[in-house]
């Protein structure tokens, strides 16, 4: 990433009024080797900005202009009781997002009668404490942004769903959507706490059956037909899809006989029908 320095301000501002600090970005980290002493730091009013030097942590910013030389500076504080004339090359100031921001947690888990269900959950949160979020995550490039926590916290909300799915069965998993969201949070709240970050809400957004033809027998449950009607209507489309006759036949639940004389066992009143048919082709033709 290239960067065009303005003097010796440190932002998340770029020239052309466009920011670093994009709407998916939850840390932005400033290039070090823009950092002078003379540098003014500029913090926008969504954000904090968190300045480290030799690893420590010697400010955390509020929104605002604050130049380093000021006395009442806490960097400028830092670096006189150092005697420090100028900045060392390890300063590193990190910008972080104050906003609402939301991610979205996917999965697969399955019910006690082990059917797959898929999940999505989304989560609502905010940066309570910038300094003990910087000092907790790791990241290898400039950014952490909404991805990166989410990949965080994938493991505690997978294990939050599945302890609640686990112990129900397919046809009562859509009432406890209150119940998996009440666990998620509660265990988020307590995890996100400990890393400076607010949890807001968590929302379940998706719960279906991993396989598609169960979904639309659900479907169609729904609607108000019958559950084995469904799953009949079901079959019927898969047929259907085969361009196989018997596809109508399965749809108003009638039997699809397409060749008597291969079907075994065959209902008394069938075999009569065919018999009396066969008899009269037979006394027509020796009348011939």
């Amino acid at each position: 990433m290239s960067l065009t320095i303005r003097g010796q301000v440190i932002s998340t501002e770029k020239e052309d009024g466009s920011s670093f600090m994009t709407a998916d970005a939850i840390i932005f980290k400033y290039p070090k080797e823009a950092i002078t002493s003379k540098s003014l730091i500029i913090v926008q009013p969504t954000e904090r900005a968190i300045v480290l030097i030799q690893g420590q942590i010697v400010a955390d910013l509020p929104p605002g202009s604050h130049n380093i030389q000021t006395p009442g500076n806490p960097v400028s504080a830092f670096l006189s009781k150092f005697r420090y004339n100028t900045l060392p090359y390890d300063t590193v100031v990190y910008f972080i997002s104050t906003t609402r921001h939301e991610v979205r947690v996917a999965g697969v888990s399955q019910t006690d009668d082990l059917v797959p269900l898929e999940y999505e959950t989304a989560i609502y949160f905010r940066v309570q404490n910038p300094a003990a979020l910087v000092t907790n995550v790791q990241f290898g490039s400039l950014y952490f942004k909404d991805a990166d926590l989410a990949h965080y916290i994938s493991p505690i909300v997978d294990q939050e769903v599945s302890s609640v799915l686990n112990r129900v069965n397919l046809t009562d998993v859509f009432k406890k959507f209150s119940e998996i969201s009440t666990a998620v949070t509660a265990a988020l709240k307590q995890f996100l706490a400990e890393i400076g970050v607010d949890l807001i809400s968590v929302r379940i957004t998706r719960l279906l059956p991993q396989d598609p033809e169960l979904r639309r027998i659900i479907q169609l449950r729904d609607m108000g037909i019958p559950l084995m009607d469904a799953v009949r209507m079901g079959l019927a489309r898969i047929l259907a899809e085969q361009q196989n006759a018997a596809a109508v036949n399965m749809a108003i639940g009638v039997p699809y006989y397409p060749n008597l004389s291969t079907i075994v066992n065959l209902p008394d009143g069938l075999i009569r029908v065919g018999i009396g048919r066969r008899g009269q082709q037979q006394s027509g033709g020796a009348q011939q």
